[in-house]
């Protein structure tokens, strides 16, 4: 068992004054058998009403509205989890055994595992399998910000080669449900600074299994989860509208470290 002391900032500029501005932040990490929340505490500024919602995914936030006229929005949530395991005894749905909009595959993700089936030998349906997928995954898709956007699709963004935590997620989860293997989306956060990081969990042997496409590892204790779904659109961790012509700037800060 850890325990991981996090602080997430999210800060969203606007180049004018905007107003009727809805959001929804999903920075509160999910309370299951392996991660339990000790402390927690969350300041949203501007913000005329704030309410705690659950989706029917499960995963927990805050939606909230900002009505007068503003130029900014800024959140800070900070707390102290403990992670244990690295297994999730959990029953299956079974959407999570189809492809999704960000995951349905093309020619390239269809060659993709016929070509992993052929060096493994079999195809990758078990843990071992899906850790070799995943290391021949790792080798073929180089880690570049910027080339790709919250709308990018699996199948583009192995066509082109390169692309960030959420494409690799989208790949490798188009590939596991290609090869009969059901998997979902996960959003949160790991044990450094930077940003909010995705990966994918896995089902089998009654439970799921975490794997990290971009650092090519499988998801241990140093992990905390926020939200998961089908895809990006089901688990993304900040979504919002607004009334005005502003164009936007997004920062976003998160620092996780074990604590005592």
């Amino acid at each position: 068992m850890k325990k991981l002391h996090f602080l997430y900032q999210m800060r969203l500029d606007l180049s004018q004054m905007v107003q009727d501005h809805h959001f929804l932040i999903r920075c509160i990490p999910m309370e299951d058998d392996n991660q339990k929340i000790e402390q927690f505490a969350c300041q949203i500024t501007p913000a005329d009403t704030i309410d705690q919602v659950q989706d029917g995914f499960g995963n927990l936030g805050y939606a909230g509205a900002v009505r007068a006229p503003h130029d900014h929005l800024q959140i800070q949530a900070e707390g102290t989890v403990q992670v244990s395991g690295v297994f999730r005894r959990e029953s299956l749905h079974p959407m999570y055994r189809f492809q999704s909009a960000y995951t349905v595959p093309g020619d390239g993700i269809r060659r993709f595992l016929k070509e992993t089936e052929e060096e493994l030998g079999r195809l990758p349906g078990d843990r071992s399998g899906l850790q070799f997928m995943m290391n021949r995954l790792s080798g073929r898709f180089v880690y570049v910000p910027g080339v790709t956007g919250v709308k990018t699709r699996a199948e583009e963004a192995l066509t082109g080669g390169e692309g960030v935590c959420q494409d690799y997620a989208h790949i490798f989860i188009s590939l596991c449900r290609l090869a009969g293997v059901p998997a979902r989306y996960v959003a949160g956060m790991m044990t450094g600074e930077g940003q909010t990081h995705a990966w994918a969990e896995v089902w089998m042997d009654g439970g799921w299994y975490g794997f990290d496409p971009t650092n090519n590892r499988m998801v241990d204790e140093t992990y905390i989860k926020l939200t998961h779904g089908r895809d990006f659109a089901d688990g993304a961790v900040d979504k919002g509208c607004f009334l005005g012509f502003a164009s936007q700037t997004q920062q976003i800060f998160v620092k996780v470290e074990e604590t005592a």
